[in-house]
């Protein structure tokens, strides 16, 4: 085989292995693509805390008078709460932080925790849980009432606060996802963009190849006179 042949040859294989690496590039970003579509999708999803049920907290916490059995709490005056500012705050939720002075900075550390669009939700949300307590209370004593509101309230917080780290959790693993995706992509897209120049430089240098053209054969004799 002559060197132009050989040349011939290993442009021809170097074209069909870029092209296939160039297709296999192509289908990887397309699934790189898919990738962070449903990444997106499910950070969406997750964006706000899922509304709390107040059988849920109920059933969470010691429903008996005698399991609430215990001192009073501190006696409390003005509601100071600043991460309420704005928010408004029902009768049932406002005598429980008049009553409690210790709940005021609970809230206040509570809603801290929430972001600041769910607030308001949370604060109606804790309202529920206040008016049901007190209705499954009502015939009991005053301070086994109140510290059975009390674990109401704080049952209903751990669950909401658990959610909002969950959420914060899953957001950051997607985040990460989404920056290795994007990584992925651009080397891939490199990758494309070398295998797409080196095919052009090819198909330049086979298009651009002299060619031998065969000249007119002479006679090994002469011609007679």
């Amino acid at each position: 085989m002559t060197a132009r042949a050989e040349r011939r040859v290993f442009f021809s294989i170097a074209g069909v292995v870029c092209q296939v690496l160039l297709l296999g590039s192509i289908v990887s970003m397309l699934f790189v693509g898919i990738g962070i579509l449903s990444s997106g999708a499910v950070a969406g999803d997750a964006g706000d805390i899922v509304p709390v049920s107040v059988d849920r907290v109920l059933a969470s916490i010691p429903s008996t008078q005698s399991e609430n059995d215990g001192s009073s709490s501190t006696q409390g005056a003005d509601i100071d709460v600043p991460n309420a500012a704005g928010i408004p705050i029902s009768k049932p939720l406002d005598a429980v932080l008049t009553s409690d002075a210790t709940s005021q900075p609970l809230l206040n550390a509570w809603l801290d925790a929430i972001p600041a669009h769910d607030r308001r939700s949370f604060v109606a949300g804790l309202t529920k849980v206040v008016t049901a307590a007190e209705q499954h209370t009502a015939s009991w004593e005053w301070d086994n009432r109140q510290r059975y509101v009390a674990a109401a309230m704080s049952e209903y917080a751990r669950i909401n606060i658990d959610r909002v780290t969950e959420i914060a959790d899953a957001q950051k693993r997607t985040a990460e996802k989404l920056a290795d995706y994007r990584g992925a992509l651009g080397t891939l897209l490199g990758v494309a963009a070398t295998l797409t120049l080196l095919l052009t430089v090819m198909a330049i240098e086979r298009n651009t190849r002299p060619r031998v053209v065969a000249g007119p054969s002479s006679s090994p004799h002469a011609g007679s006179d």
